[in-house]
């Protein structure tokens, strides 16, 4: 048996993770040459209709785990977790999460169906999709809005809203179901669900329609036989057999930027340009992103014939890459040629205001929408950045759908609103004291760390402040509230004697200092008042 076990198929053997009720087995071996082989196996039984609440048992990570486990022994080189519902009913951060999971438990590869409809999109250009599914309505929302996060939008849809048995349905019906879900903006058809018949009908779909038609068990094969270097097998269709959507528009030349998250590793990037000489295409620029302690994203600037589907093909197939996020591939506007340290410059000249400084930065880092946060984005989310907010203007987050932020562009995010702050404007107070005498009462601009930690300390010998010495980052944060503003007093001389501190207006009440020789002066009322209403908590 472990002679068995050695011979040709070992590495190019997919396992595969099915759901319990999976009835298609010969129909996901047809898309498999020889000599590769499928080690497939069963999530447990469960007695519930075919909703979201099943997909959500069948894809629960200890489930997942236990099945990968199962077939690692033969020695795939991927494991498929095939069911569409199961990989997109957590959306599009639960999907990433699933093949985590395939990965933990053993898996050297790992590939899911509806990642891998995100990355047959990708290959094939589509932007626009119609939708066939067996599903109920709400399960058909979640695909739809799974490949919406995914840059894929859904311009028709037509479900058959089953609860079970969907292996029962027959090729005429998929057809049917085909032929209603299309609709003449989108660029293809996808058939979701693995326990559909679709093999036969693939072909002539797409000869009808003029189109690709993807289904569920297509999609799976031809990205795990793909990671394991295989070709799939599928005659006359247009994902396994190369073809492109646009009609040949894209035929000109054309600028593209090419962003690839690869293995911090010797290697990696020659990997890389030689996959984008097979697509024919020139490279004109590259810079190289931080992102982890593993990985980096090279982004690159390439010029060329071949469209944003076929360098996505060409590059996922010399990486054997499964990861949908892992390869992203968009048309570039020709002023990206210029180099980035000069694109800040010129953006951060034209910055006139605090609007034409948020402007800047969502041209400098290609981002769809810049807006004021109302909360804190989710720190998960690698599409959503949060940066501190320019002079007059409330934090900030940009997002982009097409591609994580990285490490790089936050620093970049960082380095131009400081480069476009220029000097604070300086509002300036003056409160009459009982002797005559006038202080003055400035915003703080995060320099005065050392002055406030004198006055702090002056609290603290004074028996009213606080137990602990705060660090300097905790003094940072007194000068520097995010979403609020800080006030100081002075003395004529220029000696710090008060300070009042207030993050957002729905935040906690504002923090009040006043040194102990001039609280005589009503000089924390008065902090208090022009800060914003709360209650004075003096020393603390």
């Amino acid at each position: 048996m472990g002679e068995l076990l050695s011979g040709s198929t070992v590495g190019t053997g997919v396992g595969v993770v099915v759901p319990y009720d999976f009835a298609q087995d010969r129909e996901m071996w047809r898309w498999v040459p020889a000599p590769a082989s499928l080690y497939v196996t069963r999530t447990p039984f469960v007695a519930t209709p075919a909703d979201a609440g099943q997909a959500m048992l069948v894809s629960e990570p200890d489930t997942v785990a236990r099945a990968v486990q199962e077939v690692l022994l033969p020695g795939p080189g991927v494991v498929a977790y095939s069911c569409t519902s199961g990989s997109f009913v957590g959306g599009a951060a639960g999907e990433r999460a699933l093949r985590e999971v395939v990965r933990a438990a053993g898996a050297p590869r790992a590939v899911t169906t509806a990642g891998a409809v995100a990355a047959a999109c990708a290959a094939l250009g589509v932007e626009r999709i119609a939708l066939a599914t067996p599903y109920v309505e709400d399960l058909t929302d979640r695909l739809q809005g799974f490949l919406a996060a995914h840059g894929v939008r859904t311009v028709g849809r037509h479900g058959l809203g089953l609860l079970g048995r969907i292996w029962d349905t027959s090729p005429a019906e998929v057809i049917g179901a085909v032929r209603a879900a299309d609709h003449p903006d989108a660029q293809a058809v996808f058939v979701s669900c693995t326990n559909l018949p679709t093999y036969d009908v693939i072909a002539g779909l797409e000869a009808e329609l003029g189109k690709p038609v993807l289904t569920a068990n297509q999609v799976t094969m031809w990205a795990a036989l793909d990671a394991v270097g295989v070709a799939a097998v599928g005659p006359g269709q247009a994902l396994i057999e190369g073809a492109r959507t646009g009609g040949g528009r894209e035929a000109r030349p054309t600028l593209h930027k090419v962003r690839v998250r690869l293995p911090d590793e010797s290697g990696a990037l020659a990997r890389l340009t030689a996959a984008v000489a097979d697509a024919g295409g020139n490279i004109l620029a590259l810079s190289v992103h931080g992102q982890d302690s593993r990985s980096v994203v090279d982004e690159m600037l390439v010029g060329g014939t071949a469209p944003a589907g076929e360098l996505s093909r060409v590059i996922r197939r010399r990486l054997r890459s499964t990861d949908p996020d892992a390869v992203q591939v968009v048309v570039a506007d020709p002023h990206e040629l210029v180099d980035v340290p000069t694109r800040a410059l010129d953006l951060a000249a034209g910055a006139a205001a605090p609007q034409d400084v948020l402007h800047g930065l969502r041209d400098l880092l290609h981002a769809d929408a810049v807006a004021p946060a109302d909360a804190d984005p989710d720190p998960d989310d690698g599409h959503a950045l949060a940066v501190p907010a320019p002079p007059g203007a409330p934090p900030v987050v940009l997002r982009r759908e097409w591609a994580p932020f990285t490490l790089t562009e936050r620093a970049r995010a960082e380095a131009f609103l400081r480069a476009t702050a220029g000097p604070p404007q300086r509002e300036v107070h003056h409160l009459m004291r009982q002797d005559g005498s006038t202080l003055v009462a400035g915003p703080a601009t995060g320099d005065e760390i050392v002055e406030l930690a004198a006055l702090l300390a002056a609290c603290r010998a004074d028996g009213s402040g606080p137990a602990t010495e705060p660090s300097a980052a905790g003094l940072y944060v007194l000068l520097r509230p995010r979403g609020g503003t800080c006030l100081l007093a002075r003395t004529p001389g220029g000696t710090l004697v008060g300070a009042a501190s207030r993050g957002r207006p729905d935040g906690p009440a504002p923090t009040i200092l006043v040194h102990p020789d001039h609280r005589d002066d009503r000089l924390t009322g008065w902090l208090r008042d022009t800060v914003g209403a709360g209650r004075a908590a003096e020393c603390s």
